[in-house]
Order: structure tokens, then C-alpha cells, then sequence
């Protein structure tokens, strides 16, 4: 299947592909986030991108919920080889969902929240240089 991407990584949870030196990460729909899928994504991301450092567009406007422990997970080991984070919201319910993460969990990466997804692309790429 050709999507105009370069590779494309697809599992039941995610579907990534790099766009330039961004990775663009899309959460399935109806997704309940638990700490084994968050491990999982955050494996495959790592093995995706050989381990390189990397700045992530996450669509999360498909998680419908999260655990606890798969906020804490994400904010810490899966913070692993970002540089920087812009997420990508819908929803009420999900742009609450990640406020709740950015105040309570703080990812120890610059981290956004975004609605429109090229605004988050530009705000990603001032990390470009680094």
C-alpha cells in the first residue's frame, strides 16, 4: 500500500509515519489507553525510529480514555528519545484528558496542545535545529 509516506508503522492502537524529521502518530479511534498499550506504542515508536531523537505529532482525538499508570508511563519513559511533543485534541472530553496529563503528569519534553494540526507542525519545527 503506497500513502505517499516513506514507511508507515500499523498496529491495532497506532499508525505512524515520519513527515521530514516529524513522526506523525495517530491513536486508533475509541482507544481506552491502558499501561499495556502504552508500552507497546511507545516500543514501536522507538523501533520505528531507530532509537533517534525525534519530535512527535500525536493525534490523540481517538482516545476515549486513559488509566492512571499509562499517563504517568507516557509522561515518563515514553518521553524516551522526544525532543518535543505537539498533541492534537477533538473533543472536550479529549482535550481534558490531555490537560489533565500535561498538568498532573509534565512530561519532562516541551509539550503542546493543539486543534489544528498545522499549527502544531510549525510550532514543532522551531525544534528543528536542535
Amino acid at each position: 500500500m503506497s500513502t505517499g509516506q516513506q514507511d508507515t508503522f500499523e498496529s491495532p492502537y497506532i499508525t505512524m509515519y515520519m513527515e521530514g524529521r516529524v513522526l506523525i502518530c495517530k491513536y486508533a479511534a475509541n482507544l481506552h489507553l491502558s499501561l499495556d498499550i502504552a508500552k507497546s506504542c511507545v516500543e514501536s515508536r522507538i523501533f520505528f525510529t531507530k532509537g533517534t531523537d525525534t519530535l512527535l505529532l500525536i493525534d490523540m482525538t481517538g482516545i476515549k480514555s486513559t488509566t492512571r499508570e499509562a499517563r504517568h508511563y507516557m509522561a515518563t519513559v515514553g518521553a524516551t528519545k522526544v525532543i518535543a511533543a505537539a498533541l492534537i485534541t477533538g473533543s472536550f472530553v479529549n482535550r481534558t484528558l490531555a490537560s489533565i496529563f500535561l498538568t498532573v503528569n509534565k512530561p519532562p519534553v516541551p509539550t503542546r496542545l493543539f486543534n489544528d494540526p498545522g499549527k502544531a507542525m510549525q510550532w514543532l519545527l522551531q525544534f528543528n535545529a536542535t
